[in-house]
């Protein structure tokens, strides 16, 4: 009787062990799978969407981006820019401005919601004018370089990210599409949202 005791008590004992160290064995695995899968890549970016008397912009900023950590993004943008504006104070003139360009950026989010930008990028600029009081047409294109550098407030995540950025062209080059007409650097003011469109999982060892 004693020995079947003991011989229970030891079955009881090496059930539990077993138990316990399946259970663990299971929340390493999840655990594993956590750490394993990838940050995912996001798409989106930003629309402006204007005009008035006499004038019509738009311009698209899609972005493609990978949030490496809870600190750190880094991706590519592109800049897609169309205004017309006409003057008729003075003469019977129309202007009208296309601007494509690219570049790559990274967000430094040292505390939560609150991120720093940096940004080289480089747009080229097509303009024409046309008078039509006399006829005349004219056109030119040219191309400069920025960095654009600023801070920012958002939100970035698994399932995607929202933001309102302030930036301007620490470049401040003549022909920089931020400083066109103006004596001084422009506030850049922005605001977008995208998506996860792309999860991997590595392989494990």
């Amino acid at each position: 009787m004693i020995r079947s005791n003991k011989l229970l008590s030891a079955l009881l004992i090496l059930s539990i062990l077993i138990i316990s160290h399946t259970a663990q064995a299971q929340n390493i695995i999840q655990t594993q799978k956590v750490l394993e899968e990838e940050k995912p890549i996001l798409f989106g970016g930003g629309l402006l969407l204007g005009g008035g008397n006499n004038s019509f912009q738009l311009g698209l900023n899609p972005e493609l981006l990978k949030s490496y950590n809870k600190y750190i993004d880094a991706g590519v943008i592109a800049n897609i820019y169309y205004s017309s504006f006409s003057i008729t104070q003075v003469s019977n003139e129309k202007i009208k401005n296309f601007q494509l360009g690219a570049g790559v950026f990274a967000r430094v989010w040292p505390i939560e919601q609150f991120f720093i930008q940096i940004q080289p990028e480089y747009n080229r600029t097509w303009t024409s004018a046309n008078n039509y009081s006399n006829g005349v047409r004219a056109s030119t294109n040219f191309g400069a370089t920025s960095i654009l550098g600023g801070i920012g407030y958002g939100k970035h995540n698994a399932d995607g990210m929202s933001y309102f950025s302030v930036m301007i062209d620490l470049l401040n080059a003549d022909q920089s599409p931020y400083k066109i007409g103006q004596t001084s650097a422009q506030p850049i003011i922005r605001a977008g949202a995208g998506f996860a469109i792309f999860r991997k999982k590595k392989k494990s060892d």
